[in-house]
């Protein structure tokens, strides 16, 4: 496990090194329901409209099984291909400011919150098995109905666009990348 997460944290560090003079970003709007990549923070260079959240919402703490999507800023910590949703692209949640707020709440015991700090600062990937839970990311509908991703927020807390959209979406993203959710 330690040998994985060791080579997990090289290539994103290696990968995130290639792109240290990127500035594009991806702003996810949840009030507007578009995603956006970002050449600084003026310039749009692609814009994806009618995207999916959580069938719980948006909330600020997205909690184990709430189907919240959280806010927050974030960074692509992993992109893997995916049966069900194309590519994932999983981010950073629970950040160690997000474990703070649930602590602070009564949400979220101390070593919980300790350990996702700690695994955050060591450059490590985020904890799932906590009261935060985990897995958040952007992907695409897979093999699910477009006519349910127009009408309807159906994840369980991840953030989705059409197939097309994640087609294009992947010419931009890379590890590192930051993903800001308001």
């Amino acid at each position: 496990m330690f040998l994985r997460r060791a080579a997990f944290c090289f290539f994103l560090f290696a990968t995130a090194c290639v792109h240290a003079g990127d500035s594009r970003w991806a702003l996810v709007d949840t009030a507007a329901n578009k995603l956006s990549v970002r050449d600084g923070d003026d310039r749009v260079i692609a814009e994806y409209r009618g995207i999916a959240f959580g069938r719980g919402g948006v909330a600020a703490l997205h909690y184990r099984g709430d189907r919240t999507t959280p806010r927050g800023v974030f960074h692509i910590v992993g992109i893997r291909k995916s049966r069900r949703f194309k590519t994932f692209y999983e981010l950073d949640y629970p950040t160690a400011e997000h474990a703070e707020q649930a602590f602070r709440a009564g949400r979220l015991d101390a070593d919980s919150r300790n350990a996702i700090a700690q695994a955050q600062a060591a450059g490590l990937p985020p904890l799932h098995g906590t009261a935060l839970g985990g897995e958040i990311g952007i992907h695409g509908i897979g093999r699910g109905d477009p006519k349910i991703h127009r009408r309807f927020n159906w994840t369980t807390g991840c953030v989705a666009l059409t197939n097309a959209q994640l087609q294009d979406f992947d010419s931009y993203a890379f590890p590192g990348m930051r993903v800001e959710i308001r």
